[in-house]
């Protein structure tokens, strides 16, 4: 029970007006669903009705973050916001998330936005799947390749080579690739 009081102290704000406040946080993109994102902490004097804190809207659209939780404790309303079960961060996708919250407290209505940084973590590497061409059919590498021969050509994330062809008689990839190497 020391413990949770702890942490509810650590984490929480303590905040009479959402609209005068901004929050920022940043979440590595290896967090995944069930994460804790952020804690907020209510004074609310009404019980009747009970006070909510609701999630309204996400930029960009997503499903990614759960509708937040609100539970009392010891007087306070402490208000919790998580991932959801189809949450993958993808900080090359995107990196920047505005979820704009409202907090409810009998006739008092407030609202204001929680700005999300996903940030790069080099150390979680997320496939993308089987290899495929661009067609989207699996490839097949015949028994009679020979030994030296390309296979495939590695795209590393965000780096990736929109419409590129493969010249059989080079074995180079067209429009980025030339003898003189990488090109712009």
């Amino acid at each position: 029970m020391v413990l949770l009081r702890l942490l509810v102290l650590l984490f929480a704000l303590v905040v009479s007006d959402l609209h005068s406040l901004s929050w920022f946080i940043n979440v590595s993109e290896s967090q995944g669903p069930g994460t804790v994102l952020q804690f907020f902490s209510f004074n609310c004097s009404s019980y009747t009705p009970t006070p909510t804190l609701e999630l309204l809207n996400v930029q960009p659209p997503t499903t990614f973050f759960n509708p937040p939780s609100l539970a009392r404790w010891q007087g306070t309303y402490v208000g919790k916001l998580t991932l959801s079960s189809s949450a993958r961060l993808d900080a090359l996708m995107v990196n920047h998330y505005k979820l704009w919250l409202k907090f409810t407290c009998g006739n008092y209505v407030t609202e204001g936005p929680l700005f999300v940084d996903v940030q790069r973590d080099l150390s979680h590497i997320q496939c993308a799947g089987q290899f495929a061409s661009p067609a989207g059919e699996m490839i097949q590498v015949p028994e009679t390749v020979r030994p030296g021969a390309r296979l495939y050509i590695l795209l590393l994330p965000g780096l990736e080579l929109h419409g590129a062809q493969v010249s059989p008689e080079h074995g180079m990839v067209g429009d980025r690739m030339g003898a003189g190497g990488w090109r712009e």
